[in-house]
C-alpha cells in the first residue's frame, strides 16, 4: 500500500469506491478523490493520502475487513503511530457541514458521524489489540499515556460503544502486556493425545522412538518457532537484518525457523550417513520417510520439508545400494511429498495445498517472499 502526498489528486481513477451517487452530497464520501484504486474489475485501493487511507478506513458506509486488517498490518511502512493516531482522531471529530437543514443535519449524525465514531474506537481497539507494532520504550510509554489521557478526557469518545475496551487495552499496553484477546482456532481433539513411548525407557535406541510420537514432538518445537513470528518481522524484513553482537538468540521468529529448518535436514542425513551398515542405514532412511509422512499428516509442512531435504542431500541421495533397498511402501510417499513441495510454478501445488488447509498448521516458509507473508497472515 502507498501513502501519497496530501491533496494529491489520482488521475482517473477516482470515485470508483464512493458511495452511491444518488446519495445526498452530505453522506458522500470527503477524500475520496485522494485515494487511487487498481484498475481490475473489482477496485481494490492501490495507495493514497492518509487521510484518504483513514476515511476507508472507517467508512460510515461500509465495512471492508480485509482493507482495514492488510491497513493495520502494513501502516508501520508509511506512517508513524502518532500520525496515524491523529488521523484517526481528526476522523472522530469530523466536521459538521455547512448549510445543512435541521433534518439533514439529523440525517447526517445518524448516518454518517455516529458510524464513523463507532469506526474509529474499533479500529483503535482492533489497532492496539492485534497489530500493536512499537517497541516498548520511554517514547512508547508516553505516548499511550497520552492516547489514554485524551480519550478518558473526551466525552464524545467515552459515550461511544467499545470505548471501555480500547481503554483496557491502552492500559495492558502501557505496562508492557500483551492482549489478552486471542483468536481461537478450532482443534479436532479436545485433549492432547497419550504418548507412545518406548517399552524399555533405560535403553533406548532412535529406531525405538515412535514416528508419530517424534512427529507430534519435532511439530511441538516447530509449532513454538513459528509463533514467535510478528507480522512486522515479515512486512520490515527483519530477519535479513543481523541480530546485535550480545544476543545469543535469532534475530527474529523467522530467522529462528530457518536455523531449525537447517539444523534438522542436516542431522537428517548425518544420522543416515552415521550408520556403517546397510540394513541400518536402510531402516534409518524407512523411519524418516515415516516421520515426515506424519508430519504431513499433522499439517507441520515445514518439519516435513527439512526432512525430505536432508533426504535430498548430495551424500545421501549417492547411496544408491540404501536407496534400492528401502522399498516401495516408503519411496511411494516420500514421491508423493517431493512433489508436493516442488518449486514448480511457484510451489503451486503447496500453495494450493495451504490454501485448502484448515489451522492449525505449520507452513513450510521457504516460498518466495509474498507467498510466505500470505501463509503467515492467513494463519494470524
Amino acid at each position: 500500500m502507498e501513502r501519497l502526498p496530501p491533496k494529491s489528486s489520482p488521475r482517473g481513477h477516482a470515485r470508483k469506491g464512493s458511495v452511491a451517487p444518488d446519495l445526498p452530497w452530505f453522506l458522500q464520501l470527503d477524500c475520496d478523490d485522494e485515494v487511487v484504486y487498481e484498475d481490475t474489475p473489482i477496485p481494490a485501493i492501490k495507495g493514497g493520502t492518509l487521510p484518504g487511507l483513514v476515511e476507508q478506513l472507517t467508512r460510515h458506509d461500509k465495512l471492508d475487513i480485509s482493507f482495514n486488517e492488510i491497513f493495520l498490518l502494513t501502516y508501520k511502512s508509511f506512517a508513524s503511530a502518532d500520525e496515524l493516531f491523529e488521523t484517526l482522531l481528526q476522523r472522530f471529530y469530523i466536521a459538521t457541514p455547512m448549510e445543512l437543514t435541521p433534518a439533514e443535519h439529523t440525517t447526517w449524525v445518524e448516518q454518517k458521524q455516529k458510524t464513523i465514531r463507532f469506526r474509529v474506537v474499533n479500529v483503535m481497539k482492533t489497532w492496539f489489540e492485534r497489530f500493536w507494532m512499537e517497541s516498548h520504550n520511554e517514547a512508547t510509554v508516553d505516548f499511550l499515556k497520552l492516547v489514554h489521557a485524551l480519550v478518558k478526557g473526551s466525552p464524545a469518545i467515552l459515550e461511544t460503544p467499545g470505548c471501555a475496551q480500547l481503554l483496557s487495552v491502552v492500559e495492558q499496553r502501557l505496562q508492557g502486556q500483551e492482549s489478552t484477546t486471542r483468536r481461537l482456532v478450532p482443534t479436532v481433539n479436545a485433549h492432547a493425545p497419550s504418548p507412545n513411548v518406548p517399552k524399555n525407557m533405560k535403553r533406548v535406541k532412535f529406531l525405538d522412538i515412535d514416528a508419530t510420537e517424534f512427529a507430534r514432538q519435532l511439530t511441538i518445537i516447530e509449532s513454538g518457532l513459528f509463533r514467535r513470528i510478528r507480522p512486522q518481522d515479515c512486512v520490515n524484513k527483519t530477519w535479513s537484518k543481523k541480530a546485535s553482537a550480545e544476543s545469543a538468540e535469532p534475530a527474529t521468529g523467522v530467522n529462528a525457523m530457518i536455523l531449525h529448518s537447517n539444523q534438522l535436514a542436516n542431522w537428517v542425513g548425518e544420522m543416515i550417513l552415521a550408520q556403517s551398515d546397510l540394513r541400518k542405514r536402510v531402516a534409518m532412511v524407512r523411519h524418516f520417510i515415516n516421520v515426515a509422512e506424519k508430519c504431513n499428516s499433522l499439517k507441520n509442512f515445514a518439519t516435513m520439508m527439512s526432512i525430505i531435504s536432508g533426504l535430498g542431500t548430495t551424500p545421501v541421495y549417492r547411496l544408491h545400494r540404501t536407496w534400492s533397498q528401502v522399498g516401495g511402501r516408503c519411496l511411494g510417499p516420500l514421491e508423493q511429498m517431493r512433489n508436493l513441495m516442488a518449486s514448480t510454478r511457484n510451489f503451486i501445488r503447496y500453495r494450493e495445498k495451504l490454501r485448502l488447509t484448515n489451522p492449525p498448521c505449520v507452513p513450510f516458509l521457504g516460498t518466495p517472499y509474498t507467498s510466505s507473508i500470505s501463509s503467515i497472515y492467513m494463519i494470524y
